[in-house]
C-alpha cells in the first residue's frame, strides 16, 4: 500500500508446506514452478493468490482489509457500521466468549466489555450475573434492558449461549434513546445465529462438553474441642456451666459440616443445530440441554432450549419467522431466616449427630442451651423438605417487510412471549431436637405473564454522491398482563402431595395486573463524505404506570462524530487506519416501579365505634397513592475516541461520560399512626455518575503459524447521590439477621455507602477503660480488659448510632481485564484475568458466626481470643452475654476490602486436520476449560462476588453461595 515495504508477509506455495516471509525491505525468495500459486498475506490487508508461470520477479501489491471499519453492528431498530456509529456500542462475538463452557451468557461476558459491571449472583445451580452499564443511576430495577432478535426481555439467563451470534451493548444515552423509557441502564441486544444459503446442504454442528465444579474456598470453621473451648470459656465468664453438647467429646461426633453438605458437583452440556438454505429462503434450529449438581448437596438445575428461525426474501418482500422455547427446573436451596441453607450449614455446630432413628425423619437434633437449627442433611432430603421450580418460556417474533422503492421500507414485527412459573415446597414431620414440626405443610404457588408487542417501522436508507441519510419512523404497542395464584395447606396424608388433601389452615391467594405501553419513535442519520457523522434520535412513550397528567414522557439525543483519519491532511499518515472522534447527549426514562402506584386501593369492611356502643361500617384507603408521580429521567453526555493503527494491529476505544438521574421514583416512609398498609411512591431524589472507560488491544501474525491478540479493558465510576427527598435524607440498607442497618443513601454519599461506628482497637487495662471518659463519666461504662474500644465520633460522651461515619462504598472505583489469545498450527489457548479495586464488602457472615453469645458454631478465629497474655488477638474477650456489645453488627469491625485480581477462565483447545477426515467432518475441536482457578483477595469471606437486586444492599456478605472451581472438557464437530 502506497509503495510500502511490508516486513513480515507470509508467502506460502498453496498447497504445500513451502512458505517464507519477507524482510526488512519486503523482499522474499521462494521456489516454485510454473502454475503454482503464491498466498500472499499480512494483517491487515486482504489475502492474495498469485498463479506462477515463468516469472522471476513479482511485484505484489497488497490492498488494505478494510472489514474492520466496515464491519456492521446492531443499534436501535436496525444495524449500522462501525465506521458510522456516533455513539458508544460495543460488539463481540461469540467466538471472543467461549460460549460452549458457560451456563449462561452473563459469565461468559465478565471482562469483555469496557463499562459494563458483571458480578456473578454466586455459584447456586442455575444462578446468573447481575449487569450494570455505565454505573448504577436509579435507586429501582437498575438491570439494563435485553433485546434478543427484536424480542424485549427482563434476563437472557434462560438464552441458549450456543445459539448466540453476536452481542452489542447501547451503552450511551445518544444511542440507547431510541428504546426511550426502557434505556436508562443500558441496552444489551442479543442476535442469535441464522441460516445461510449452502445451496440446500445442511450444515450442522454438535457440542458437547462435561465437566466438575467444587466450591472454591471453604472458611475455616471450629472442630469440636475448638467449639467447646471457646462456648466454655465465654460461659464461665459470666458463671455458666459448659453446654451439654459440648461436655464428654470422645462419645460425640466431630463433624465438618461443610465437608459434609458440599461435594464436587457434575456440569454435562449438549448442543446441536443444523443450518442451511437456498436462493431465497435460510433455517436455523438449535437444540440444546445443560444439566448442573449444585456443590450443596441435593440441589439441581435443568435446562432445556430450542430455537427455530426461518427467513424468506425475494425481490422487494421480505418475511420470517422466530421461535424460542426454553423449559427449566431447579431444586432451590432452604429458605432458613438465619442465613439459608449457608448459615445453618456453618452455623450447625460439630457435636451434633447426622442421623438418628429414634427421631421422627431419622435425623440428629440439638438439646440444651443450642440454637435450634434444622438438620443440614434432612434440608436436603426431598421425604422431609422438597422444593421444585418450573419455568417455561416462549418468544416469538413474525415480521414481514416490503420494500417501495430504492432505500425506503415498511416492517412489521408481531412479537408474542409467554411465561409459566410454577413453585412447590412439602414439609413433612420432623424432629430436630429443638426444631420440631408435627404437621405436614404444602405451598404451590402459581404464576403467569403474558406480552404482546406489535412495532410498525418505516426506514429510509440512500446515498447520494458524498451524502448518506439514513431516518427511521415507527409506532410500538405494548401490552402486558400477569396473574399470580398461591395456595397453602397443614395436615395432609402420609404420600399425598396436593392442596385439596389437607385439612388444616387451608388458605389461597391470588392477584393480577395489566400494563401498557405506547410508543412513537424517529431517528435520522446523515453523513457527508464519511467524515462528517450526525445522528438524531426521538421517542415519546406513554405508560398506564403513570397517571393521565403524566402518562407521557419525551426523550430526545443527538450525537455527532468527525473521521479524523478521512480528511485530507492526514491521508499521509500511512500506519493510521482510523481516528474519530464523537461525542453525544441524550435523555433516557424509568418506568421500573409497580402498577397502579398513582391509584389508591380501599378496604372495606371497617367497623367505626359511633360513641353510644354501636358500629358503623365504613371504608378506608389501605394502600396510599401519589396520582403525581411521573418518569424518572436519566441525561447523559457521553464523549469518545476510536483509534486504530498499524494495519489494524493496534485499537483503542475510549469514552467519557456524565449520567445524571432526577425525578428518582422512591418509596418515602409516612408516620405508622396514619394507618396506611404501605409507603407511597415520589419522585424525589438526584443522582450523578461519572466515568472513564478504555480497551486497548493489539493483534498480530508473525507468521502463517501463529497468531495471537492481547486487549486490556478498564472502567472507573463513581456514583454520588446529590439530593434525597425523603424527611429523614436517607435511606438505609444492609440489615443484619438482628435488623441492623449497615448501610446509608444519603446526599453527598455514594449509593449504599457504609456508615458505621469506628473501632479503636482493644482496652487492655481497667485503667484505660476509666480514661476513655467525658466530662467524667466513661464512654463505655460496661467494658473490661479485652473489650474493643469504639469511637465517639460525635463526642457526646456515649456510643450510638450518633457515631456512624462514612467508611466506603459498595462498589469499585477502578474495574479492570486482561484478555489474552495465541494460535499456533492447530492449538490455541485463550486467558482472562478480571478484577476489581476501590470497594468495600460488609461481611455479615463472619458478623454472625464471631458472634460468641450463642449456641451455634463459630469461625476458628474466634480461638485467638483476648486474654492478658494476649493482646493482639484477632478476636476480644470471650463472654456469652457481651456486656460491651464487642460484636455489634454497626461497627467496623466487619467492613473489609473488597478488591480482588482472579485468574477467570484459561481454555486450551486443539482443532484437528481436515485432511484427517476426507471431507465427512468440515471443522471438529476439543478443548480444556478452567474457570475460578484462583483468586487474590484480602477479603476472608467466599468470594468478593457480593451483589443483589437491591442497590442498598450492594456488597452486603450475607451467607451467600461460594463461587464454583470448574473444570471442563468439550468437543465442538461441524459436519
Amino acid at each position: 500500500m502506497n509503495g510500502e515495504a511490508i516486513i513480515g508477509a507470509n508467502i506460502q506455495v498453496k498447497g504445500t508446506t513451502n512458505g517464507t516471509i519477507t524482510d526488512i525491505e519486503g523482499n522474499f525468495s521462494i521456489q516454485a514452478g510454473p502454475k503454482s500459486v503464491l498466498e500472499v498475506s499480512y494483517i491487515g490487508y486482504l489475502k492474495q493468490e498469485v498463479v506462477l508461470s515463468n516469472q522471476k520477479s513479482l511485484r505484489i501489491i497488497l490492498k488494505e482489509d478494510t472489514k474492520t471499519l466496515d464491519e456492521v453492528v446492531v443499534i436501535g431498530y436496525g444495524v449500522q457500521k462501525k465506521a458510522d456509529l456516533t455513539g458508544s456500542v460495543a460488539n463481540i462475538n461469540t467466538e471472543k466468549l467461549n460460549t460452549q463452557s458457560n451456563a449462561n451468557i452473563g459469565q461468559a461476558l465478565q471482562g469483555k466489555i469496557a463499562g459494563v459491571d458483571i458480578v456473578s449472583q454466586g455459584g447456586a445451580p442455575g444462578a446468573g450475573a447481575r449487569i450494570m452499564v455505565h454505573g448504577i443511576g436509579t435507586l429501582n430495577n437498575a438491570a439494563p434492558l435485553y433485546i434478543v432478535d427484536g424480542m424485549y426481555m427482563t434476563s437472557i439467563d434462560h438464552i441458549n449461549p450456543n445459539d448466540i451470534a453476536s452481542i452489542d451493548v447501547l451503552k450511551d444515552a445518544s444511542s440507547a434513546a431510541i428504546y426511550g423509557s426502557r434505556a436508562a441502564n443500558g441496552v444489551i441486544i442479543v442476535t442469535t445465529k441464522e441460516g445461510s444459503n449452502t445451496e440446500g446442504k445442511p450444515i450442522i454442528d454438535f457440542s458437547v462438553n462435561l465437566g466438575v465444579s467444587t466450591a472454591s474456598k471453604f472458611l475455616d470453621m471450629l472442630d469440636a474441642k475448638g467449639w467447646a473451648e471457646v462456648t466454655t470459656i465465654a460461659r464461665e465468664a459470666i458463671g455458666k456451666p459448659a453446654l451439654d453438647m459440648a461436655i464428654d467429646l470422645a462419645n460425640k461426633p466431630d463433624n465438618d459440616w461443610q465437608d459434609i453438605m458440599f461435594r464436587p458437583a457434575l456440569m454435562q452440556n449438549y448442543n446441536v443445530s443444523v443450518k442451511g438454505g437456498g436462493k431465497y429462503s435460510t433455517y436455523y434450529t438449535g437444540l440444546g440441554y445443560f444439566n448442573q449438581d449444585g456443590v450443596i448437596k441435593g440441589t439441581n438445575y435443568q435446562r432445556y432450549n430450542f430455537q427455530t428461525k426461518n427467513d424468506f426474501k425475494k425481490g422487494f418482500f421480505s418475511a420470517g419467522t422466530n421461535l424460542i422455547l426454553s423449559f427449566s427446573h431447579d431444586k432451590p436451596l432452604h429458605e432458613e431466616s438465619r442465613g439459608g441453607m449457608i448459615g445453618t450449614i456453618l452455623q450447625n455446630v460439630p457435636t451434633l449427630e447426622k442421623y438418628d432413628d429414634s427421631h421422627v425423619g431419622g435425623y440428629g437434633g440439638t438439646y440444651g442451651d443450642i440454637a435450634n437449627l434444622p438438620n443440614p442433611l434432612a434440608m436436603v432430603d426431598s421425604n422431609i423438605m422438597d422444593r421444585y421450580n418450573e419455568n417455561v418460556k416462549i418468544f416469538a417474533n413474525l415480521y414481514a417487510q416490503i420494500g417501495f422503492f430504492k432505500g425506503l421500507k415498511y416492517k412489521l414485527n408481531l412479537t408474542p412471549d409467554f411465561t409459566f412459573e410454577r413453585y412447590k415446597k412439602y414439609v413433612n414431620k420432623y424432629d430436630f431436637g429443638l426444631n420440631t414440626n408435627t404437621v405436614t405443610q404444602l405451598t404451590e404457588r402459581q404464576r403467569r405473564r403474558r406480552n404482546i408487542l406489535v412495532e410498525n417501522l418505516l426506514t429510509f436508507d440512500r446515498t447520494f454522491g458524498d451524502h448518506k441519510i439514513s431516518a427511521l419512523a415507527g409506532y410500538t404497542y405494548q401490552d402486558s398482563r400477569y396473574r399470580h395464584l398461591q395456595a397453602y395447606g397443614e395436615s395432609l396424608p402420609d404420600g399425598l402431595e396436593e392442596i385439596d388433601s389437607a385439612t388444616l389452615n387451608r388458605s389461597n391467594e391470588g392477584n393480577s395486573w395489566r400494563s401498557v405501553l405506547t410508543s412513537i419513535l424517529g431517528r435520522i442519520f446523515y453523513s457527508y463524505q464519511n467524515k462528517y457523522l450526525f445522528t438524531a434520535t426521538i421517542r415519546r412513550d406513554g405508560s398506564s404506570k403513570f397517571g393521565k397528567d403524566n402518562r407521557y414522557g419525551y426523550f430526545p439525543s443527538f450525537s455527532v462524530g468527525w473521521n479524523i483519519a478521512e480528511e485530507k491532511f492526514m491521508k499521509n499518515i500511512g500506519w493510521l487506519d482510523q481516528l474519530k472522534l464523537r461525542g453525544g447527549y441524550g435523555v433516557l426514562g424509568n418506568q421500573e416501579i409497580d402498577n397502579y402506584q398513582y391509584s389508591s386501593t380501599i378496604t372495606t369492611g371497617i367497623n367505626y365505634p359511633d360513641g353510644n356502643g354501636g358500629l358503623i361500617q365504613g371504608a378506608f384507603p389501605k394502600d396510599f397513592a401519589n396520582p403525581e408521580i411521573k418518569w424518572e429521567e436519566t441525561a447523559m453526555t457521553n464523549i469518545g475516541i476510536d483509534f486504530l493503527a498499524l494495519h489494524n494491529r493496534l485499537s483503542l476505544t475510549a469514552d467519557w461520560y456524565v449520567k445524571n438521574t432526577k425525578d428518582i421514583l422512591l418509596t418515602v416512609p409516612i408516620p405508622i399512626s396514619s394507618g396506611g398498609a404501605n409507603d407511597p411512591i415520589r419522585n424525589a431524589g438526584k443522582i450523578r455518575n461519572t466515568g472513564f472507560e478504555f480497551n486497548l488491544g493489539w493483534i498480530d501474525q508473525p507468521n502463517k503459524d501463529i497468531s495471537y491478540g492481547v486487549n486490556l479493558i478498564g472502567s472507573f465510576n463513581k456514583n454520588k447521590v446529590i439530593a434525597m427527598g425523603t424527611e429523614s435524607g436517607s435511606i438505609k440498607g444492609g440489615s443484619t439477621n438482628q435488623n441492623i442497618t449497615t448501610s446509608e443513601t444519603k446526599a453527598g454519599y455514594p449509593i449504599g455507602g457504609y456508615w458505621l461506628i469506628s473501632t479503636a482497637g482493644y482496652f487492655n487495662s481497667q485503667s484505660e477503660i476509666d480514661a476513655y471518659a467525658k466530662d467524667g463519666q466513661k464512654i463505655q461504662p460496661a467494658a473490661q480488659p479485652g473489650d474493643i474500644k469504639f469511637v465517639d465520633a460525635d463526642q457526646n460522651g456515649v456510643i450510638n448510632d450518633g457515631d456512624r461515619v462514612y467508611q466506603g462504598s459498595p462498589f469499585p472505583d477502578f474495574t479492570f481485564a486482561l484478555n489474552g489469545n495465541i494460535r499456533y498450527k492447530n492449538f490455541d489457548l485463550s486467558i482472562g484475568l478480571q478484577g476489581v479495586t476501590g470497594n468495600k464488602i460488609y461481611n455479615a457472615t463472619r458478623q454472625t458466626l464471631e458472634d460468641v453469645t450463642k449456641g451455634t458454631n463459630f469461625l476458628a478465629s474466634t480461638l485467638d481470643y483476648w486474654t492478658p497474655q494476649n493482646q493482639n488477638a484477632a478476636h476480644p474477650r470471650l463472654t456469652w452475654d457481651d456486656p460491651n456489645r464487642n460484636t455489634r453488627a454497626e461497627s467496623d469491625r466487619y467492613l473489609e476490602d473488597g478488591s480482588y485480581i482472579r485468574l477467570r477462565s484459561i481454555q486450551l483447545g486443539y482443532t484437528f486436520p481436515q485432511q484427517w477426515f476426507n471431507g465427512t467432518i468440515q471443522n471438529a475441536r476439543v478443548y480444556f476449560n478452567a474457570e475460578n482457578l484462583f483468586t487474590i483477595t484480602g477479603y476472608s469471606g467466599y468470594s468478593p462476588d457480593v451483589n443483589t437486586d437491591n442497590a442498598n444492599y450492594r456488597g452486603f456478605d450475607n451467607f451467600i453461595y461460594p463461587n464454583n472451581r470448574v473444570f471442563m472438557l468439550g468437543l465442538n464437530v461441524t459436519f
